[in-house]
């Protein structure tokens, strides 16, 4: 059976007339060619979705009719590639390149996935905008210049924070606590304390040493 179904779509002769879009109904096309106004559906090589007054080669048949390409287009419109199912693009030995002038862009109300071996972001300036942000990996290496955060509330947890910086400077409102089971000031110079009140509390010793010291 299947056999001759194969042998009755290739013996199906087809003729191919030129024409213009008259008239877009849902899915199908009305085309008027020189031997007449036909409905045709668009055929699924062609990706370009036809419109209005476009020049397009259709396939007349036993089964109907077929759009297969959009051949010419009056005015400066955008060339829309639409599949009625999915889309896949594919080079399984070699490397796919979107290229534009004027920019790129996405939009789907789903889900975007980009899985890949190394990525690569190269951009002048850039903006994200993400309600809620995840990030997992092993390591994160950062090398910038100027780092400004607006933040209305910061939490971070860590194992081992390190900082190594040439000066720090800390401007606190209203209060800092520090909660160590072993807390240690260090150095060179000097350690300068200044306030209205300062107080000095220790369960078991109390211990100030130096060269030189002043009360009062």
């Amino acid at each position: 059976m299947r056999d001759n179904l194969a042998r009755q779509r290739t013996e199906t002769l087809a003729t191919q007339e030129v024409g213009t879009v008259t008239a877009i109904l849902g899915k199908r096309l009305q085309v008027r060619v020189g031997s007449g106004e036909y409905e045709a559906r668009r055929a699924v090589s062609c990706l370009v979705e036809p419109a209005l007054g476009d020049m397009v080669l259709l396939a007349l048949h036993d089964e109907g009719c077929h759009v297969l390409a959009v051949l010419e287009r009056e005015g400066g419109g955008a060339t829309r590639l639409v599949a009625e199912g999915d889309l896949e693009m594919s080079a399984p030995a070699g490397k796919v390149t979107i290229s534009a002038g004027s920019g790129v862009c996405m939009a789907t109300p789903g889900e975007t996935t980009l899985a890949s071996g190394k990525v690569r972001v190269h951009a002048q300036e850039g903006a994200l905008a993400v309600e809620a942000m995840s990030y997992l990996g092993d390591r994160l290496v950062a090398k910038i210049d100027h780092v400004k955060t607006v933040a209305r509330s910061v939490e971070s947890v860590a194992d081992r924070w390190v900082s190594r910086v040439s000066r720090a400077y800390r401007f606190i409102a209203e209060s800092e606590q520090v909660r160590a089971r072993y807390y240690e000031v260090s150095a060179k110079a000097a350690v300068n304390i200044k306030s209205q009140t300062t107080l000095v509390t220790s369960g078991e010793l109390t211990k100030i040493d130096g060269g030189q010291v002043h009360i009062g």
